[in-house]
């Protein structure tokens, strides 16, 4: 298993989601959200689940957020509700769909979805958050 393996494949997931299609997938926290929309993923944290004589299993949480801007028609505002809502269900369902993150955890899972108003850098965005957590029994080989 390999931690490597872990990002690349949840970028992968990300980026095949297709409704919506999204302009970017960013791993770590965007600094600027140049378009709309965009996924970006980050590790919030690293947990030691338990160890044995011969390995530690760890628990590691990521934080997948995905950003559009908001604008002022109503017509427009609606399409983004539809996107919002397709986002936290296609994500889940490509997450969900490879739970071994093809072969680099033991298992995983999207936890519930925040939704939320967000300004940055003086433009509104609407924000679907997604916590997802991966565990990797075996991950560190402890030697004696």
């Amino acid at each position: 298993m390999s931690r490597s393996g872990v990002i690349s494949t949840i970028d992968s997931l990300l980026s095949g989601v297709s409704s919506p299609t999204f302009a970017a997938v960013y791993q770590g926290e965007p600094l600027s959200i140049p378009t709309t929309p965009i996924a970006a993923f980050w590790i919030e944290a690293h947990d030691e689940l338990f160890t044995t004589l011969g390995d530690s299993s760890t628990t590691a949480l990521f934080t997948i957020q995905c950003y559009w801007r908001m604008q002022t028609s109503p017509d427009v505002r609606e399409t983004i509700e539809a996107e919002v809502w397709d986002a936290i269900v296609n994500i889940k369902i490509a997450l969900r769909g490879d739970s071994n993150l093809s072969g680099n955890c033991t298992d995983s899972s999207p936890g519930n979805t925040e939704v939320s108003y967000e300004e940055i850098g003086g433009n509104v965005y609407r924000i679907a958050t997604i916590p997802f957590e991966v565990e990797i029994y075996g991950e560190a080989v402890i030697t004696p």
